[in-house]
């Protein structure tokens, strides 16, 4: 009997205590959940099913707010529209005002608006503090300050509030005495982006180092004093997005995405510590020897989308599947890539290269684009062809013409001494821009004797009519034995062309496809 009343008590002060709080009304529930931390309300998830249904029952926001005046060169029509604007948001934000006593869940609020004077930096104030008392996950403010008006300053208090994940920063100022060396406060954010944000670099530096559980970084074109970035605390970091800087120094041991761009900048050995990346993507950064072992720096790396201005550039890795190659120098590049397991390979570049080479045997699809210079010979020709040769199939060509682009092809050029190597097959061959001329012979002739594409796509504008017409009468109508080579050594594609079919087609591309023997 005695065990049975001790058991009993037991019950009463444990699990049957907690299911007659749980039997109370849904609003007095409510107001308990008020009285508690947000971070220990949020855990009540986990008690019972009654609680997480009394949670799921909780009133929940979605706020947007997007200013869409524009300055007409009237200051007081202009700010007029802007009072209006800023009365509306309060009216919309009136439930959150009237419901102090119980919880609430803002899971999204956007503020989108210009700042005309300062006198609406405080409505600001108001309207995210009275968001961050009511359990707000998601933050989005993109600012335009006009003239004589200083960029709006996001209150301290914003970045500690324990329910917000995400934190959306465009146009605003966030203060360096904020985070003082001395601050050992979390920050709660699993996802934070800063576009043209007048910061500190060492503040940013500061905030990542606060932020255990943050997954996505993202940092764009913000102020000259935060060029520089250094990550050296981020241990759940992911994704990283670096815009618009001059120098970079990451350590994050689980990071998956990282894409670069320079403001231009300079990429040294020592810039990253993240062994685990799988896919990088940098531009507007000079690279160095970077890439030339890839399996020490990068040793799961999948994707590489690189921007490079070096004349010479060789890419190592075991893992890469993926290469994506783009460079504006009309400098002849010389590039060697050893990566035995590479699928897929894009070239998007202003000259050919001079010398290359590729070590795979996997590869699957290969996209290049050219953007030829203002003069086409028989030597790019040449050098065309025997860049096409490296890749026997799976291969497409884009080649887009300057405007008044000059092309000359002369097979007498051709010595029988000059290695010549064998022709390719190209799946697509697309041409774009194609300039008016008196005589495309020359133009046809390189490109046919450059590859055989088995279909040839011809952008259909004001231009490239002229062209489709040459096209039409010297594919379509031709000698089925032609005469045109004699004896010569080298046979021009007349030779081997043994079927023509043109079709237009809807998406103004002109279609000519092509048998060879």
């Amino acid at each position: 009997m005695v065990f049975e009343r001790k058991q009993k008590r037991r019950n009463l002060d444990g699990v049957d205590a907690l299911d007659r709080i749980s039997q109370l009304p849904e609003h007095i529930i409510h107001h308990i959940l008020f009285l508690m931390p947000h971070k220990d309300a949020a855990r009540t998830t986990v008690l019972s099913k009654s609680w997480k249904q009394v949670w799921n029952s909780l009133p929940r926001y979605d706020f947007t707010f997007c200013d869409r005046t524009y300055y007409d060169n009237s200051p007081a029509h202009f700010e007029k529209k802007i009072e209006k604007f800023v009365r509306s948001v309060d009216e919309d934000l009136l439930p959150l005002r009237e419901h102090k006593t119980r919880i609430q869940i803002v899971q999204q609020f956007r503020l989108r608006m210009t700042l005309c004077h300062h006198k609406y930096a405080s409505r600001i104030d108001n309207w995210i503090e009275l968001a961050d008392r009511n359990l707000m996950e998601s933050l989005y403010l993109e600012l335009t300050s006009m003239n004589k008006v200083g960029r709006y300053v996001l209150p301290k208090t914003t970045f500690f509030v324990e329910s917000l994940a995400e934190l959306t920063l465009k146009g605003c100022k966030v203060l360096r005495k904020y985070f003082g060396d001395d601050m050992i406060k979390s920050i709660y954010l699993r996802k934070l982006t800063l576009e043209r944000v007048d910061v500190h670099y060492l503040t940013i530096t500061k905030i990542l180092h606060c932020c255990p559980l943050l997954e996505e970084f993202t940092q764009s074109n913000c102020c000259v004093k935060a060029k520089r970035v250094h990550i050296n605390y981020a241990p759940k970091l992911k994704k990283a997005k670096l815009y618009g800087v001059k120098k970079i120094k990451i350590e994050a041991p689980n990071l998956e995405e990282l894409y670069c761009r320079g403001d231009p900048g300079r990429l040294d050995s020592d810039s990253f510590a993240c062994n685990n990346v799988k896919k990088l993507k940098i531009s507007m950064f000079e690279t160095s020897k970077l890439f030339e072992d890839l399996n020490s720096k990068f040793p799961l790396l999948e994707t590489l989308d690189l921007q490079f201005y070096d004349s010479k550039l060789k890419i190592s890795s075991d893992r890469l599947k993926s290469l994506s190659l783009l460079s504006p120098n009309k400098q002849l590049p010389m590039l060697q890539v050893d990566c035995a397991n590479l699928h897929y390979f894009e070239y998007n570049c202003s000259a050919i290269p001079s010398s290359f080479s590729i070590t795979s045997c996997f590869l699957l699809k290969i996209e290049n684009t050219l953007r030829l210079d203002s003069h086409l010979d028989t030597f790019r020709f040449i050098t065309l062809r025997q860049y096409l040769r490296n890749f026997m199939q799976h291969q497409t060509l884009t080649l887009w013409f300057i405007p008044n682009c000059t092309i000359s092809f002369t097979p007498e050029e051709l010595r029988k001494d000059l290695p010549i190597p064998p022709i390719a097959t190209v799946e697509h061959l697309e041409l774009g821009n194609v300039p008016l001329m008196q005589d495309y012979t020359a133009l046809l002739d390189g490109l046919l004797w450059s590859c055989h594409p088995k279909v040839l796509l011809i952008r259909a504008d004001s231009e490239s009519k002229e062209f489709v017409n040459f096209l039409s009468e010297t594919l379509v109508i031709r000698e089925e034995e032609p005469k045109c080579c004699g004896d010569s050594h080298m046979k021009c594609w007349r030779h081997y062309l043994k079927a023509v079919k043109s079709e237009p087609h809807l998406d103004g591309m002109e279609y000519v496809k092509n048998g060879y023997c």
